[in-house]
């Protein structure tokens, strides 16, 4: 039996609209969750709204075959503002899933790594600024308000609002703070007298003027430089392959310049004031951070903010007791009843009041105490998984919490080592409401922390393999499933291991392994992830065929399974890797060791390792080898150490076999061929990391600069966490070489410290105020010789040399044991110089990656495929051509290859033209500078034969693209659409929708690059 809800009184005709307070919503919705219940409805001026805040209904409510995202009357405010960006699209509006997918991989493991020293930098303008403070109060909310609005645009979108260089706040910030506070307010208008509120509309229609003039210039600054990067989240809206139009791209970043301060810097202000009351908290958050750092200025390395547990709690459960984001709505799909009987209608909105979902009783009892142990990992995995919901449910939830709780954890772990927080006022909290809350008022003195307090401790966790034992060259299968490519990175670096202790072991997603793992007792390793509870891209054909075995189907098989996730995501954390470890049980595999799990908000470099450490011991002690009698062995023996480069990349020495100019009449172009190590494997079409060294000039000057012998040998000592090759005996030559990036561009940060450096007034005022071009810090140095350097504090602001990728342009069928590479050397490219500069003979370190997954589509030969490519885009087609020329295969495959000239630049001519001749492929070139028929590059030849394209298309034809993706990708992408007009006569729009449906089906496919060493 069904029942109406719980609905307090109200007046006639009006409701309880005249009851809310337009500036404490949230405060009077809260005391009726608190008078009325887990349910209840109001009615404002004829308007029915239902709010829920007990745990049972809000797990109904967040099952997502019933429910979805509500796009409230809040949110339909702020659409002005925000559009169909993610937060305020309607679920039906395409751009959502299209920006959804586009931005994902910015928030991805790798992509935080990226946003962590732009993040110190903020954090130490703020350190700067409360040192300065003095006995003066800090407005907490005010510095947190500039220290997430500047985190944001730098990382975001490279822009910096300079935030602590004024004592006012930037103008956007006042202007969005109104426009929010208009958007609650408006939810109160009385219906019919908008004249009442006129001066306020017109204040809001101002500013939303200017936020959108600043954010669309922000856009037209970076499209005027031509920069195609996409290693922030404007570079990926504009330079993804099917890229955001300006209008959306406008309302993503005002969405994220929102969402991404104004929630963080109530979460960080809450936990100020949450400390500054509770003193046994701020003591053993202060000695969490003593322990890590000791009493010097830290420097934190990313792998610092995982090992900060406490802090992590601090600011979960700040969250807890103060949700920034306070409510979040959702609607039935259909009408239905909740709770066993409450009707609710389809498209109703259903408001969660995140504030009193925090106080149900799943919580314990004080659950007004600020109690940061409620987030210890024990009590969090006994604790419903819909009990905390700070970041929203669901697929709709925030995409960007990991990166606000890094930040926030970073920021937070700083300022409890530097400061001691003096509650000056006896402050009482008041919160303000505008959509989100923060404290109001609120204020402390800070005062810097002496050294004795800040005790240093140290850790010594072995996770090595036991001494004396070697692996006997047991085989060993490593399979991954991976979205963004953090577990497919882990899987490398665990065959890297493997090797090193004497096993064979391959790489291969876990969809590689559908059919069948090795019963004969060799061990497989899986490291896996869920993606929105489901599996990734390269797992899901494994999972469906694993939970489809019987028992005993995998008797003899030997696993161990490391599952990867994101505690915050708690309703779906560690769902598939429980999954595959469930069900490979119930088939008959035996675990080798328990289930790993790492937490990508914890520290999850120190539980990888962890658990390597076990398996590594585990696999020893039943594969390793017997110690052999001492009697007649030699007295001495050689034992060989693992290169640092292979601990710290994965890369492995491989020894050159050829070296050559593939057009010694044009523009270089690079061939090489290298010789794979034993036990590693690739498949056509896969990536090459390559790692470059410093060439000698760069080297030497260095060593100038500073004073260096470079034969000197020499042991890199540090205080703290550091990447660089710590202990590690070295002379300077190597350091030089192989370790520092001697060119890259001086970031901001390191400019600052050459500025600080520098005795010269002139020279100080002009490095720190000057555009340095993209110069380096060593082209800085040799400019302003005043600048007095220590080599010590170079290494500290030094980066590493980094692995460049490249695509493999030889065929696994036909070359197993070697990898050929083209390459188009740069002149100022530290890669380009490397390579140009190999000779055969020569040892380079380097690692196989796995190559885009839909190019394993070319393996089928009785597909159709058109590939189009310029200049050393060439190569993966290179290798499936020679794959296809080994079988004997002779399918439609059309290759449109664009260069300068037939006799000079016409890479692997004969060779192609000899499979052309075998039936294997057809080429189709286009020569710029000696065009046949007007046709100059590829787009113009696809362009004049679009009826045999289009026929290939009809025939069921994939698209692959592999070069330039500056010019000749979206010249590419123009032509297909102008191959699409004309066979249907249709216009462009219709071609350009055709397209898209070509790439979201992957029959278009594009592996392009538009940074200068990356082939």
């Amino acid at each position: 039996m069904t029942m109406k809800l719980p609905s307090p009184p109200g007046l006639p005709l009006v409701g309880h609209g005249l009851s809310i307070p337009v500036d404490r919503p949230v405060a009077y919705l809260l005391r009726l969750a608190r008078a009325w219940g887990p349910i209840y409805r109001i009615d404002f001026f004829g308007r029915e709204m239902t709010f829920v805040s007990g745990l049972d209904l809000v797990s109904e409510l967040c099952d997502e075959s019933r429910f979805r995202k509500n796009v409230h009357d809040d949110l339909v405010n702020l659409r002005e503002l925000g559009g169909d960006g993610l937060f305020t699209a309607y679920n039906d509006e395409p751009n959502w899933r299209k920006a959804h997918d586009i931005l994902l991989p910015s928030f991805s493991l790798g992509a935080m790594r990226g946003y962590h020293e732009r993040m110190k930098q903020v954090a130490r303008g703020l350190l700067a600024k409360w040192e300065r403070a003095g006995d003066t109060p800090v407005d907490v909310a005010a510095d947190m308000t500039r220290l997430t609005l500047d985190t944001i645009g730098l990382c975001g979108f490279d822009y910096d609002f300079a935030s602590f260089e004024s004592d006012e706040p930037h103008p956007f910030v006042e202007a969005l703070v109104r426009a929010l506070a208009y958007a609650q307010a408006k939810a109160t208008f009385v219906p019919g007298l908008g004249f009442l509120y006129a001066r306020r509309t017109a204040r809001y229609k101002a500013d939303l003027a200017y936020m959108s003039e600043l954010v669309d210039e922000l856009i037209r600054r970076r499209r005027a430089t031509g920069d195609r990067r996409t290693d922030d989240l404007l570079g990926r809206m504009l330079n993804s392959a099917d890229p955001l139009d300006d209008l959306n791209v406008r309302h993503q970043v005002i969405t994220f310049l929102v969402a991404g301060h104004e929630t963080t810097s109530g979460a960080l202000s809450f936990a100020l004031y949450n400390l500054a009351k509770h003193p046994a908290a701020l003591a053993r958050a202060q000695e969490e951070v003593d322990a890590l750092w000791g009493d010097s200025e830290p420097d934190p390395g990313f792998g610092d903010v995982g090992k900060l547990r406490y802090i992590r709690q601090v600011i979960m459960e700040s969250l807890r007791l103060f949700p920034t984001a306070p409510a979040f709505a959702v609607e039935p799909l259909a009408d239905t009843v909740i709770g066993g009987r409450y009707e609710v209608r389809k498209g109703e909105t259903l408001m969660v009041l995140t504030s009193q979902l925090h106080r149900d009783p799943a919580w314990g009892d004080n659950v007004e105490l600020f109690d940061p142990e409620r987030f210890a990992p024990e009590r969090e995995d006994a604790r419903p998984v819909h009990a905390f919901k700070a970041f929203g449910s669901g697929e709709r939830a925030c995409i960007g919490r990991q990166f606000a709780l890094h930040e926030a954890t970073l920021v937070l772990a700083l300022l409890v080592h530097r400061f001691r927080l003096v509650d000056h006022d006896d402050y009482q909290l008041a919160i303000k409401e505008t959509l989100t809350l923060k404290p109001d008022g609120f204020t402390l003195r800070v005062a810097p922390r002496t050294p004795a307090p800040r005790r240093a401790a140290s850790e010594d966790v072995d996770t090595g393999a036991p001494q004396g034992k070697v692996a006997t060259g047991t085989a060993i299968t490593v399979l991954h499933g991976s979205t963004m490519g953090t577990c497919a990175g882990i899987t490398h670096d665990l065959a890297g291991q493997g090797r090193a202790y004497g096993f064979g072991a391959t790489v291969a997603s876990l969809d590689q392994a559908k059919g069948g793992l090795p019963a004969t007792g060799e061990p497989v390793v899986i490291v896996t992830a869920s993606y929105n509870g489901r599996p990734t891209d390269d797992a899901g054909a494994f999972v469906e065929w694993l939970t489809g075995l019987e028992p005993g189907s995998l008797d003899g098989v030997r696993y161990a399974l490391l599952g990867v996730g994101d505690r915050n995501w708690s309703a779906t954390y560690q769902r598939i890797p429980t999954l595959v470890d469930d069900r490979l049980r119930a088939a008959g595999a035996v675990p080798l060791v328990e289930r790993g799990v790492a937490d990508v908000s914890g520290d999850f470099a120190g539980a990888v390792d962890r658990w390597a450490g076990g398996l590594w011991r585990r696999l020893l002690e039943e594969y390793g080898g017997a110690e052999p009698d001492d009697e007649g062995r030699p007295m001495h023996s050689v034992e060989e150490v693992a290169d640092w480069r292979s601990e710290a990349y994965g890369v492995l020495p491989m020894r050159v076999l050829a070296a050559e100019d593939l057009a010694p009449l044009g523009r270089p172009k690079l061939h090489l061929r290298l010789a794979l190590p034993d036990g590693v494997a690739y498949r056509t079409g896969d990536h090459f990391a390559l790692l470059p060294q410093n060439p000698p000039h760069l080297v030497e000057a260095a060593a100038v600069r500073f004073g260096l012998d470079l034969d000197r040998t020499v042991r890199i000592r540090a205080s703290r966490h550091t990447r660089l090759p710590v202990d590690e005996p070295l002379t300077i030559r190597r350091l030089l070489t192989e370790v520092l990036d001697l060119r890259g561009p001086a970031t901001p940060e390191q400019v600052a410290v050459l500025a600080e450096h520098t005795s010269c007034p002139h020279q100080r005022r002009a490095l720190a105020a000057g555009e340095h071009g993209g110069r380096g810090v060593l082209d800085l140095l040799a400019e302003y010789a005043a600048c007095d350097l220590p080599f010590a504090r170079y290494l500290d602001l030094a980066t590493m040399l980094r692995p460049r990728t490249y695509s493999v342009s030889s065929s696994a069928l036909a070359e197993p044991g070697t990898v050929d590479l083209m390459v188009s050397p740069l002149a100022d490219g530290i890669a380009s110089a490397y390579l140009a500069a190999t000779r055969e003979g020569d040892v380079l370190h380097a690692r196989v990656l796995p190559g885009p997954e839909p190019y394993r589509l070319l393996e089928d030969e009785s597909a159709p495929a058109i590939l189009v490519a310029a200049g050393t885009g060439l190569a993966p087609f290179r290798g499936v051509i020679r794959d296809r020329l080994h079988r004997g295969a002779s399918g439609t495959l059309l290759c449109y290859f664009g260069c300068d000239d037939p006799d000079v630049d016409y890479l692997h001519r004969a060779e192609l033209e000899a499979a052309e001749s075998a039936g294997v492929v057809s080429m189709r070139p286009a020569f710029s500078k000696a065009p046949v028929d007007g046709v100059h590059f590829v787009q113009d030849r696809i362009l004049r034969e679009s009826a045999e394209v289009w026929q290939a298309l009809s025939d069921g034809a994939r698209v692959y693209v592999c070069g330039d993706g500056r010019h000749m990708a979206p010249g590419v992408r123009a032509a297909f659409v102008g191959v699409h007009r004309a066979a249907t006569g249709g216009d462009a729009e219709r071609g350009e929708a055709w397209l898209e449906g070509l790439i979201a089906s992957g029959r278009y496919v594009e592996d392009v690059w538009s940074g200068p060493e990356a082939t």
